[in-house]
């Protein structure tokens, strides 16, 4: 009999891209493995995280501070933690087995300065996140018995900066939960609640949207709301990147939302 695994897909923008000042813990997270899917292989889990893929799906390059950012954002479809810094998937998958005892195989598909329409049904961003997904899936499957399926969500800075409105964002929000459902058969979609990007009542649309769709709807659920609590302290925040976390606020993010998801039933 295989050893169960479970799977979990990890999407947003660039604070789920990864945009921390620096690179912090590099330690192999035990019973945790990242897909990649350029080399179409399970990679022992530790920071840094993610790929830099092209639209075309060929290797990209990392997003470096003081770079052209937007060539940058054209030429990609997603992104690794920026300038190979610290991101949250290694304390978020730590955290998760802690509390469950089953190992984790991460999926990474995050892409900086993205608004939700760009990972739709329909776009190419969404068609990747279900490629890499059913790539690592099949992988796992060669290996272990996957279990369950999650998708955790951390994304809405550039919607506020966009002023999309509470509605809007939760009926597309909606639609890419139904989309992962049918596509890859997730159990819950997990929220990590934005922070505080643009200081105004735009940030407060996109918090309400989260905050109702985790009251309304029992396919989606609130990993954890501290984030907008973060965005005020500067020990939490990435120094020279406004809005964004640093390596400390991504790990604390990461652990904290690990736990609740490891305690979902």
């Amino acid at each position: 009999m295989k050893e169960k695994i479970d799977l979990i897909i990890f999407g947003g923008q660039s604070n789920m891209q990864g945009q921390s000042e620096r690179l912090s813990n590099c330690n192999v997270v035990e019973n945790a493995y990242e897909y990649r899917f350029l080399g179409d292989e399970l990679i022992p889990l530790c920071n840094p995280v993610g790929e830099n893929i092209k639209v075309d799906r060929t290797p990209g390059i990392a997003h470096q501070k003081g770079g052209d950012g937007q060539k940058w954002l054209r030429e990609h479809v997603t992104g690794g933690s920026a300038s190979g810094n610290t991101n949250m998937v290694p304390e978020f998958c730590k955290a998760y087995n802690g509390v469950t005892g089953t190992k984790v195989v991460a999926v990474h598909a995050a892409k900086g300065s993205t608004q939700i329409d760009y990972w739709l049904p329909g776009t190419f961003g969404y068609q990747f996140v279900v490629d890499k997904a059913k790539a690592a899936i099949e992988k796992a499957t060669s290996v272990y018995e996957v279990g369950r399926i999650f998708f955790v969500w951390l994304q809405g800075e550039s919607d506020a900066l966009a002023r999309v409105m509470k509605e809007e964002y939760m009926e597309k929000l909606v639609c890419l939960n139904q989309g992962l459902k049918e596509s890859l058969g997730i159990e819950t979609f997990g929220i990590i609640r934005v922070g505080r990007f643009t200081k105004d009542e735009r940030d407060q649309e996109i918090i309400d949207a989260q905050d109702e769709i985790c009251e309304k709807d029992g396919d989606f659920t609130m990993l954890t709301d501290m984030a907008a609590q973060m965005s005020e302290e500067a020990q939490y925040m990435n120094p020279y990147v406004p809005g964004h976390f640093s390596a400390e606020g991504l790990e604390l993010l990461g652990k904290t939302a690990g736990e609740a998801l490891g305690r979902k039933k």
